[in-house]
């Protein structure tokens, strides 16, 4: 019988802006724009809860996000509530992220709608773990778990539905492809105000930032007057970059520290150029979000190719994208992008136009369609 009670569950802090937590936001909205009534399951967050959830029940566990350190314990209450909460309403189950829904297959959940948007097996923070092997076996084995007993699947990009289609016989009819995207809503009273010589990233600073590009790229820059690179955020390497900085003596990265979405926004609105520094690992089946904010205010980018997103940004002249394993091409973009001003706006122009089709408002709605068709 069809429901417009919907349950998601949502691993992350719904209050710390991020490429996860935006997804969940706008889909969120977006149901119960649409008639749905939608119960949201998540830590106890460390902020407010954003605007945009006012219309949504929200249901918390005692745990704040805290990464791996109480990962399981929190995922168990999770599931556990989600499933619960889902059977109480007689809706349907979204759950969020592979693990999560790995974790709650264990706790007896079927038949749930997997938002896949990352994969966690092979991420380089569980690299340095006692037992690191195993803790990725059993990751591994948690998230096929998730991809087979989900009732469908949506990922964020076509080498992630490809892969789980190769790796875990996953059948092709089962998944979406709905990509991330960025809010056109909070962009509307942004003033476009470039500061000459500056340089941003925007992100968490997590071990697939290729912190070794940031520190020679500030290195390359030393003796340039009026340029500096800006850090927007937090995450686990902050210290490493912050201590790399100083080893070298390099006055030119400036640590901002994490900023309410809106005013990240402002900030990277006033930046000539704007970075993206990966390592291949774990990214080639990712939907980075922070490029998409990036084009949206118009901004010239100078990219690794470590995604599909950033191939479609190359192919359109979007931006300035090489070869990950190519440093030294990655600091002459953004060095020649510093000197041609003609070359920033032609790549401004082109991501501002490429962009309009990966809206939040306009995902979202790719979203509540596939919800529609299933329940």
């Amino acid at each position: 019988m069809p429901t417009n009670n919907i349950c998601i569950a949502h691993g992350g802090d719904i209050s710390i802006p991020c490429g996860g937590t935006n997804r969940v936001i706008a889909f969120s909205k977006s149901l119960r724009e649409n008639g749905f009534n939608v119960h949201l399951v998540v830590p106890k967050p460390k902020n407010k809860f954003p605007e945009d959830l006012k219309n949504i029940k929200i249901h918390m566990v005692p745990f704040k996000e805290r990464g791996i350190i109480n990962q399981i314990p929190r995922a168990i209450a999770m599931s556990l509530k989600a499933k619960k909460i889902a059977k109480t309403i007689d809706g349907k189950l979204i759950i969020v992220h592979a693990t999560l829904a790995g974790f709650a297959n264990l706790m007896g959940c079927t038949n749930f709608i997997l938002d896949m948007h990352d994969l966690s097996f092979d991420d380089p923070q569980y690299a340095n773990l006692p037992f690191s092997t195993n803790v990725k076996k059993f990751i591994y084995y948690i998230e096929k778990r998730a991809v087979k007993y989900a009732s469908r699947i949506i990922t964020v990009s076509n080498p992630m539905k490809e892969f789980i289609i190769d790796e875990w016989n996953v059948p092709e009819g089962k998944i979406e492809v709905i990509p991330n995207g960025y809010f056109e809503s909070k962009l509307n009273n942004i003033k476009i105000e470039e500061i000459s010589g500056r340089i941003s990233f925007l992100g968490s600073f997590n071990q697939k930032v290729d912190i070794n590009k940031i520190i020679n790229l500030a290195k390359s820059l030393k003796n340039a007057e009026n340029i500096k690179i800006y850090m927007i955020g937090d995450g686990p390497l902050r210290n490493k970059l912050e201590n790399k900085t100083k080893e070298y003596g390099l006055k030119n990265i400036i640590f901002i520290g994490k900023l309410p979405y809106e005013e990240a926004l402002r900030f990277i609105a006033k930046s000539e150029i704007t970075i993206l520094p990966l390592l291949p690992h774990g990214t080639e089946v990712s939907c980075p979000v922070k490029i998409f904010d990036y084009a949206a205010l118009g901004k010239a980018i100078v990219a690794d190719d470590i995604s599909e997103v950033c191939k479609i940004f190359k192919e359109n002249n979007a931006a300035l994208v090489s070869d990950p394993s190519d440093q030294k091409k990655f600091i002459d973009n953004v060095r020649v992008l510093l000197e041609n001003e003609t070359l920033r706006r032609k790549l401004s122009f082109n991501a501002k136009k490429l962009v309009k089709d990966f809206s939040w408002e306009k995902q979202a709605e790719k979203f509540v369609n596939v919800i529609e068709e299933i329940t």
